[in-house]
């Protein structure tokens, strides 16, 4: 699962062989996780406590949709 971004709580990796609507992967260093839409940035699944902890990642992610959807492209084919 390679990572495609550290942040000061959690890691953002994107898993190969996924299918479905693309997606991202949040795992926080006190072992919350959730899934997250990259068009949208919903959550698909997961919870994270307290939600402010996920602005940092969602920030980046917002700026940087287009790095993500290409390596959504480039990690699961």
């Amino acid at each position: 699962m390679p990572t495609i971004m550290r942040f000061s709580n959690c890691r953002l990796t994107i898993y190969p062989n996924e299918h479905g609507t693309p997606h991202f992967h949040l795992e926080f260093t006190d072992g919350d996780r959730c899934s997250v839409t990259i068009e949208g940035l919903e959550m698909l699944a997961g919870a994270v406590s307290p939600e402010k902890k996920i602005v940092e990642a969602l920030t980046w992610a917002e700026e940087n949709r287009s790095l993500l959807l290409a390596k959504w492209e480039e990690i699961t084919r």
